[in-house]
């Protein structure tokens, strides 16, 4: 699925989900070297009080890719830590994973990463429970709050990703309000109103506190009115903010083709409306037995009652109903259900943990979901599986081509302007498009003769990204970013026709 390139990463700061300058700086001019008091590729973490000048500093808003506020609710998201035990969003949303992380990328980081703070500072050995966050990914919540005593009143969640937030958090109409807009997995995610702007809040009380007494202005500093809001707008312009139609849709491969008429004839696209989260215009609730499925390594710990907090029979608090997550985001960014979850009785892919994009789709053909509140059957063959997951792959990876193309836009016209300056921040855009230039290789080619002509063309770009970043010549950095640029384009033309994303302004920022 997605794969954690060496050479790519090696430039990302991950201790605290902000980028570090890749460059050979030794090979530049001096002009070129960054000023670590504005430039905000280069610091591990910023306090509030100094993201204007950081962002008034930025060249994407100096050459008019992002707003002013955007650029603010960025830097709040992945580099603030809110006075507090050092983590940040971006901690668990990742730029670089897809603004989320799983096992095999926490496998990855360092011992000293604030996502271990737990293993590491004793006053906070009970905030997480690092076993289960090192095998499935999985973060304490205490989500129906912290009384009696939060450490015995919580679920284990794994992290959802942040992307196109924009089209896949509207309330249904008539539902419940608070809260506003549906966040986190069960769709209830945010304190007080419950709005996305809110999910901060509840953020850097679950996350960022120095102690489990979690007393605001001595465990960590809450966001006031006018960052939640800058950090709202950020988070709505991160991935996509359109939906597709999938009536108007062609796959070039004929086994994906089949995958899409799949899709819309035996009912997933009456949730996951054009593979997005929505029925309808709305986010709904649904109850599909995720939970009855978790994985039994999972069974010493408390049952997860979603929605809302009603008591449940087996502990739990809520409904039993989660909220539905976007699938074009989903091929290459699993963790793909609220837990780690096991198919069992699927005609192909069992698995004590779902990891894959077929794994994911195999569970609504098993009896956990068909004999689920919400649940209905779905009669997929092994062969039909397949097809579903080519259809996801081939949307997933024309997205991940978008994400590329918008971050290249944003380089080119940096550029153009700073040429051969601002290079910290000039890496680190044309790297990011090349982390999900790989990502769609990677989706395509984890199954066999997917889209092989655009697998061909992703290469070519990746290459050509390379070049771009590690250049120190400003003409053949922008040739490289145009035969990219083109190379890209091709390759999602050749995955599908009438496959078009509009990727928010967030989506550049870091």
């Amino acid at each position: 699925m997605r794969s954690h390139r060496s050479s790519v990463l090696l430039a990302l700061l991950v201790g605290a989900g902000c980028v570090a300058d890749s460059g050979n700086q030794s090979s530049e001019p001096s002009s070129a070297v960054p000023d670590p008091a504005t430039d905000p590729s280069i610091e591990s973490a910023i306090t509030p009080t100094d993201v204007a000048t950081t962002c008034a500093a930025d060249p994407r808003v100096a050459v008019g890719v992002v707003s002013v506020d955007t650029c603010i609710g960025a830097n709040l998201f992945f580099r603030a830590p809110f006075g507090g035990n050092g983590r940040t969003c971006a901690t668990c949303h990742r730029v670089e994973n897809n603004l989320t992380i799983d096992p095999k990328f926490i496998a990855t980081l360092p011992k000293t990463d604030p996502l271990f703070i737990a293993e590491n500072d004793p006053n906070l050995q009970n905030l997480e429970k690092p076993p289960q966050m090192h095998q499935f990914g999985l973060i304490l919540e205490n989500v129906d709050g912290f009384a009696p005593d939060p450490t015995t009143h919580f679920v284990l969640r794994s992290v959802p990703h942040t992307l196109s937030l924009a089209t896949s958090v509207t309330r249904p109409p008539g539902s419940p309000n608070p809260p506003a807009d549906r966040t986190g997995w069960s769709g209830d995610g945010a304190p007080d109103a419950g709005a996305l702007r809110d999910f901060m809040t509840g953020a850097i009380r679950q996350h960022y506190t120095k102690s489990l007494a979690r007393i605001p202005g001595t465990d960590f500093q809450l966001a006031n009115d006018t960052q939640l809001g800058q950090i709202d707008q950020f988070m709505r312009e991160t991935g996509r903010t359109n939906e597709l139609v999938l009536n108007n849709v062609v796959m070039s491969d004929a086994a994906a083709e089949t995958g899409r008429s799949l899709f819309l004839s035996v009912g997933c696209n009456a949730c996951h409306g054009n593979a997005g989260a929505n029925a309808g215009t709305a986010n709904f609730n649904f109850n599909t037995g995720v939970e009855s499925s978790r994985n039994p390594a999972l069974a010493a710990f408390p049952h997860d009652g979603g929605f809302g907090t009603t008591p449940r029979p087996d502990g739990s608090f809520g409904d039993g109903t989660f909220n539905v997550p976007p699938l074009i985001e989903a091929a290459d960014t699993g963790p793909f259900f609220h837990t780690a979850t096991s198919i069992v009785g699927a005609p192909a892919h069992n698995v004590a943990t779902a990891t894959t994009i077929e794994e994911a789709v195999a569970f609504y053909t098993t009896a956990a979901f068909r004999n689920a509140p919400d649940g209905f059957p779905i009669g997929l063959n092994a062969t039909q599986i397949d097809d579903v997951g080519r259809f996801l792959r081939g949307l997933n990876a024309a997205f991940s081509a978008a994400i590329a193309i918008k971050r290249i836009d944003a380089e080119l016209k940096v550029v153009a302007q700073f040429h051969n300056t601002q290079l910290a921040i000039q890496r680190q855009l044309i790297q990011l498009a090349n982390v999900e230039t790989n990502d769609a290789i990677n989706v395509l080619s984890a199954v066999s003769n997917l889209d092989a002509a655009s697998v061909t063309q992703f290469k070519n770009a990746s290459t050509q990204l390379t070049t771009a970043a590690t250049t120190t010549d400003e003409a053949t950095r922008v040739t490289a970013l145009n035969a990219a640029r083109t190379a890209l384009t091709r390759g999602s033309a050749g995955i599908a026709t009438n496959v078009s994303y509009t990727i928010g302004n967030g989506s550049v920022m870091f």
